[in-house]
């Protein structure tokens, strides 16, 4: 997992694989972050060509994390395949969901001027 850091955001670059070895290491990643503050996380699925209950396991300990920290956390990216599971398992009405990295700092930048 790779992580790109900004004064007020971080992106977190998933694993392709999000079942129990990397929703761990997302996890560890999320934790590693509960000593800093960033106002928004990001996390790219671009990558992500698999996802199980662990890995969905893992984005919701990622958001509980997130609004512990009073941070917000969005999901990007996601394929096809990752929307649909958000659907079924009805996290995409949990989850903010952008198709564009551009647009998630747009509504943040229209959240921070209203």
């Amino acid at each position: 997992m790779k992580l790109a850091e900004c004064p007020q955001h971080i992106v977190l670059q998933s694993q392709p694989r999000l079942d129990l070895q990397g929703g761990n290491a997302l996890k560890d990643q999320v934790l590693a972050l509960s000593a800093e503050h960033f106002r928004l996380w990001v996390i790219d699925l671009a990558a992500v060509e698999f996802i199980d209950s662990s890995g969905l396991g893992a984005l919701v300990t990622a958001l509980k994390s997130a609004r512990r920290q009073g941070s917000r956390l969005v999901l990007c990216h996601p394929s096809a395949t990752v929307k649909l599971i958000l659907e079924i398992t009805q996290l995409d009405r949990v989850f903010e969901v952008f198709d564009e990295l551009e647009a998630v700092f747009l509504t943040d930048s229209q959240l921070l001027s209203a």
